[in-house]
């Protein structure tokens, strides 16, 4: 199966948020905190490849990157073939971001008129746009609530509408950041649910997921990205993540979690 993605040594650093007495002491030399040090992986065509961490571990930083909204400090990525810091628009327009804790969209306004905005905003209109909004409205079951405003949702139907906006272009790749962190079980499982049977499994889309919940990163992901203090330390199915542990600590996936990243 051919690569999606091919990340090789990535490395992004930010500078130091510190008060204005030490940043006079340091004469305006700013120290420097590495989100991501010399990361490399690739993502499958067609897999669910996770991305999994603790706060503070980088996986935030590596999503932005992944999806040309911060440009790294070194090493190299390609999407579909495409180098993403030379070619910044041919990967965008490949990729569909639904960040974590949504907060973007207009709440006063309905979820059709959201989805209008923001689908002209990525250069869609006319009867094409109407398609496609009907149609991921549809699939994510808010259909019937799709002219109600927004200010109305739960929490779980706000997330399926973040979903939709991110599918009105039909990106090749999906990156979902910590998708179901603030949902209730059930709707958690139906997200997943619809990442696997209807993303992957009926329209072959790539699928990256940043997470911190061990049962979603073993049950959903084919692949896994171990991330700890900005560096991978492990890439492989949760099976050969597991093979790793010590048989005398293999209990489960935060047995094998902790002693990937030296917490056990």
């Amino acid at each position: 199966m051919m690569s999606c993605i091919i990340a090789e040594g990535l490395a992004k650093a930010y500078p130091e948020v510190i008060s204005l007495t030490a940043w006079l002491r340091s004469r305006g030399k700013l120290a420097r905190r590495s989100a991501l040090r010399d990361v490399s992986f690739s993502v499958r065509d067609g897999e669910i490849f996770g991305i999994l961490g603790a706060n503070g571990a980088g996986k935030t930083t590596l999503l932005k990157i992944l999806s040309t909204l911060v440009v790294p400090d070194g090493g190299r990525l390609t999407v579909g073939g495409r180098d993403a810091v030379r070619e910044p628009a041919v990967v965008r327009a490949a990729v569909g971001l639904c960040p974590a804790e949504e907060r973007s969209f207009y709440t006063r306004l309905s979820g059709r008129e959201n989805l209008r905005f923001f689908g002209r905003l990525q250069g869609l209109g006319g009867r094409e746009l109407e398609r496609r909004l009907d149609e991921a409205a549809r699939r994510l079951e808010i259909a019937d609530r799709l002219d109600s405003v927004v200010q109305g949702y739960s929490t779980g139907m706000r997330q399926r509408l973040n979903v939709a906006r991110a599918l009105l272009a039909e990106p090749r790749v999906l990156i979902l950041d910590e998708p179901t962190k603030a949902l209730d079980p059930v709707s958690a499982l139906r997200l997943r649910r619809f990442v696997r049977e209807e993303l992957v499994g009926r329209d072959g889309r790539t699928v990256v997921v940043a997470t911190n919940q061990l049962d979603e990163a073993w049950s959903l992901c084919d692949r896994l990205l171990v991330l700890n203090e900005g560096r991978a330390v492990a890439e492989g199915t949760p099976y050969e993540l597991e093979a790793l542990t010590p048989e005398s600590k293999r209990a489960g996936a935060l047995e094998s979690f902790l002693h990937l990243v030296g917490g056990a």
